[in-house]
């Protein structure tokens, strides 16, 4: 339903009710939009690409209002670079192609996010992590990935954010055992900690996955009981969250 074209005019006495219809129509459509961005996330972390692949294709066709419409595009992106890491996890001989696709489309909708609303943060710099994605490990470190455009861009827009920090972080190297990856961890950590509640409609991912990475860092560095305390707070925001669950149990049949 168009409700734009329903503008004011003079003997027009349903108009509340037609604004009402609209309301309810614009509130279904976040509902459903939100269920579908859910979806990807359980996907994602439940490792199943293949679920993940038949979300991605039903909220490409789902119509939505036009103030969703950069934020659709946005959650298309998270979705290809979410599945992008999922297939990266296999073998190279066999997810290689898969792979650069879920990439490239990942970067096709992170520019199509910013056609429509320049100001989002952080759509550049999941185009960043997808523009410079080589298959492997989630954890993408790359100087590419940190120095580029789209990167400098999102620091410079939301510099407090913490999924842009996150990403940030995601792609700074990373050496074994390395205090300062617990550290920047620990900072983006604290920041999706002090970020508002998500509104409806709006992108919520990211603290899940920060305390996961954060545990794997203790892990690394041998300090059992902080990476358990860790990995049992993001099972807390996502039971099912599969990388959460594997280190768990190594840091707990490791000794302290």
């Amino acid at each position: 339903m168009n409700c734009s074209a329903w503008a004011p005019r003079p003997g027009r006495i349903l108009l509340p009710l037609l604004l009402a219809v609209c309301a309810s129509a614009s509130a279904g459509s976040t509902a459903e939009f939100d269920d579908l961005v859910a979806r990807l996330q359980f996907a994602f972390f439940t490792g199943d690409s293949r679920a993940l692949e038949e979300t991605i294709t039903e909220l490409g066709g789902l119509e939505v209002e036009p103030g969703l419409a950069a934020v659709k595009s946005y959650q298309l992106a998270y979705g290809d670079w979410k599945l992008a890491q999922l297939l990266g996890e296999r073998s190279l001989s066999v997810a290689k192609s898969s792979v650069s696709k879920a990439a490239r489309q990942c970067v096709q909708h992170a520019r199509d996010a910013i056609s429509k609303d320049p100001r989002m943060a952080e759509i550049y710099a999941i185009e960043a992590a997808c523009d410079t994605y080589q298959p492997g490990s989630p954890k993408q470190s790359s100087t590419a990935c940190t120095r580029s455009k789209s990167m400098r861009t999102a620091m410079t827009l939301g510099a407090e954010n913490p999924r842009v920090l996150f990403i940030n972080a995601l792609c700074s190297p990373d050496a074994e055992g390395d205090p300062a990856a617990i550290e920047r961890w620990r900072a983006v950590v604290a920041k999706f900690e002090a970020a508002p509640p998500s509104q409806p409609g709006k992108p919520d991912w990211g603290h899940a996955e920060a305390l996961t990475l954060l545990g794997e860092s203790y892990l690394k560095r041998g300090e059992m009981v902080a990476a358990r305390d860790v990995l049992e707070r993001a099972l807390v925001l996502a039971p099912d969250y599969r990388q959460a669950q594997k280190l768990l149990q190594t840091a707990a049949n490791r000794p302290r």
